[in-house]
């Protein structure tokens, strides 16, 4: 995955709801293979994070919220890493979290 910010806006974040921002969001551009493209902006729409692709171009998300972001991180993830990858991932998480 390949991010590209294109012009980090100033935010006025106040609450989760994202009627509560009141300046535009980050637009952020993530370049992935035309398949994989394609299965990222679906499951953002089905999330309802703004985004747009088109042809050949880039997929183009906004960003409202850290937790758009976090679920960007999250969709792009799981769909471009291994099931081995990401199970020895949650693996590595539960370990640390019983550490403490």
């Amino acid at each position: 995955m390949h991010v590209l910010d294109s012009g980090h806006s100033e935010s006025n974040y106040v609450g989760p709801e994202r009627g509560s921002q009141t300046t535009t969001p980050a637009k952020t551009t993530v370049e992935l293979d035309r398949v994989t493209r394609w299965t990222v902006y679906r499951r953002l729409q089905e999330l309802d994070i703004g985004c747009d692709c088109g042809g050949d171009r880039p997929l183009t998300v906004a960003i409202h919220t850290p937790t758009d972001a976090l679920q960007l991180w999250s969709v792009v993830q799981t769909t471009t890493q291994t099931k081995q990858s990401l199970t020895d991932h949650l693996e590595r998480c539960w370990q640390q979290r019983s550490l403490r």
